[in-house]
């Protein structure tokens, strides 16, 4: 099974609706036409350049809301998605996050990427580890 079909399964069984006995038999053509009557609401937090997003909205998901400090990832952000992501997750009113089915938050990624490493290690700066 994809990692695809597993998400949607989970997403279905979330929303309690019926499924096959076992998980893992589920058909690919069943949870495709699901898929397209079952949409979902995300929200992205930490959302990078939209990542997350990408995938939920290829699996049917509508995101209603994003957050991202960086302006280099906010620019890029727009112009996958035509929107700039709220700023720092810190400074937003919780009450102006609307409700929504699936919560995606991206984990930092810099400082453990062997990208976020080596660019540390040529300035010859250690690297941080949470």
């Amino acid at each position: 099974m994809s990692q695809k079909d597993f998400l949607l399964a989970i997403l279905h069984e979330a929303k309690g609706e019926p499924r096959q006995s076992d998980l893992f038999e589920i058909g690919q053509a069943k949870i495709a036409s699901e898929t397209k009557s079952t949409p979902f609401t995300f929200i992205d937090l930490f959302s990078g350049i939209g990542g997350f997003r990408l995938g939920l909205e290829s699996v049917g998901g509508r995101c209603l809301f994003s957050s991202e400090w960086d302006k280099y990832a906010q620019k890029t952000y727009m112009a996958r998605f035509g929107e700039v992501p709220e700023g720092d997750i810190r400074e937003i009113d919780p009450h102006s996050i609307p409700d929504h089915d699936l919560l995606a938050a991206g984990f930092p990624c810099q400082p453990f990427s062997i990208a976020g490493v080596s660019k540390k290690n040529s300035l010859g700066r250690e690297p941080f580890y949470c």
